[in-house]
């Protein structure tokens, strides 16, 4: 069964912010390829772009902290425009740098502006989409999101390295402020839909303090048994992206070093999760979805293994694939569990959590995936890493009782 588009066609304020979101990700896609690029013709140093990097994401890292609290103590409608419309301003200002300045000082700047915003955004978008639809269609939403991002993250970074090559990173920027900008009008004048079908979009002012606030969240997170088990099988599973940092070496040893080898074991995983956010549909069926979700993880690494040991391209590619649709598969059932389990209170803090954790879950894979790759070589690595990950999420699966039973029905705890 295809993706369920019924959030779409059932509630306007949704599909106002779902389009809206999507729109914004193209933006912010032709902008993350171009910023190192730009940095780089700047500088000429690669330890600059780096630098750069590091600060968009602790900047990134910084906004979702912040984030979860300001969606949790105020108005996370506000919230969500005010923090938009910032995305915009920056991506105007670095298109204006790059036309007039030409500073990377200025560039690092607006850099963290934008990632300080950007994920505030986030997490007050994902903290009032559950309001705006039925809790039966979280699955559905889930798989919409996932289906937006996998797409911007395929379509944007191809198409921005074509304009940086033929038009200058300028172009690149004024789209990126364009998309924010023209979405943000688009959302105030959608604001009185937004309004009336968010009704719980309004979070309860907390009388404890920020950082109170924050531990607070912490806390219902590890004391909630199925969200916990959640977020402890993500960065289990998030480590999967790690495999990605050890594909060129691994075709180097075992197809030849053809860079097209790559490229293409890169798109099959990309076609993999599309593949899986499309046909999703029958995942609001699922009666035991903790369970499926970690069987999908263990899933996973068994088919990154595969891989190793397999020089025939096709078959590859498909196994690629295959790792692609259960990846995708344990995204949406994250998703909807953290929602339905999620009190509306917390839906702030617990969202910047998730957040969060995609943000560094690959980074962490990727370091101790490299440190395979250092230990057993390009020619064995690949299967060793995903073989003894595939063994850890075993252990995770039985260590974790309480997202295994977990039903769908179940309602959420008490904050």
């Amino acid at each position: 069964m295809l993706v369920d588009v019924g959030p779409l066609r059932d509630s306007v304020a949704f599909r106002y912010l779902f389009v809206a979101r999507a729109i914004l990700l193209l933006g912010v896609g032709l902008v993350a390829v171009t910023v190192p690029l730009e940095v780089y013709a700047l500088t000429g140093s690669t330890p600059m772009v780096g630098v750069v990097a590091a600060a968009e994401g602790f900047a990134f890292f910084t906004g979702f902290l912040v984030g979860g609290v300001l969606a949790d103590r105020g108005d996370r409608r506000r919230l969500i425009v005010r923090s938009w419309l910032v995305c915009g301003v920056t991506f105007a200002g670095l298109a204006l740098n790059t036309l007039f300045l030409g500073s990377v000082w200025a560039v690092v700047v607006f850099v963290v502006l934008n990632g300080v915003s950007g994920s505030i955004c986030i997490t007050a978008l994902l903290a009032v989409l559950p309001e705006l639809v039925d809790r039966s269609q979280l699955h559905a939403v889930g798989a919409l999101n996932t289906l937006a991002m996998r797409l911007g993250t395929v379509v944007a970074p191809a198409t921005g390295g074509v304009v940086v090559a033929v038009a200058g990173p300028e172009w690149n920027y004024a789209a990126g402020a364009v998309a924010a900008l023209s979405t943000w009008a688009g959302l105030l004048v959608g604001w009185t839909r937004i309004c009336a079908e968010a009704a719980g979009a309004h979070a309860v002012p907390a009388p404890e303090g920020p950082l109170r606030s924050l531990e607070t969240g912490y806390r219902f997170i590890a004391g909630e048994p199925v969200v916990r088990g959640v977020m402890i099988a993500g960065v289990v599973g998030m480590c999967g992206g790690g495999s990605l940092v050890l594909v060129p070496a691994f075709v180097d040893a075992e197809m030849g070093g053809d860079p097209r080898v790559v490229g293409l074991m890169y798109s099959a995983l990309s076609a993999g999760l599309i593949i899986g956010a499309v046909g999703s549909g029958r995942l609001a069926g699922v009666t035991r979805p903790g369970r499926l979700l970690l069987v999908m993880m263990v899933v996973s690494f068994l088919c990154y293994a595969a891989v190793g040991f397999s020089s025939a391209v096709p078959i590859v590619l498909l196994i690629v694939v295959a790792a692609g649709i259960s990846v995708s598969v344990e995204e949406v059932l994250r998703y909807a569990l953290l929602q339905i389990r999620t009190p509306a209170a917390m839906l702030g803090r617990v969202n910047s959590a998730f957040g969060a954790q995609n943000m560094s879950g690959a980074a962490v894979g990727a370091l101790v995936a490299s440190v395979f790759g250092a230990a057993f070589g390009p020619a064995r690595a690949f299967w060793v890493y995903n073989a003894a990950m595939a063994v850890v999420s075993v252990g995770v699966l039985a260590a974790l009782p309480g997202l295994r039973r977990a039903e769908i029905r179940d309602p959420p705890e008490k904050s």
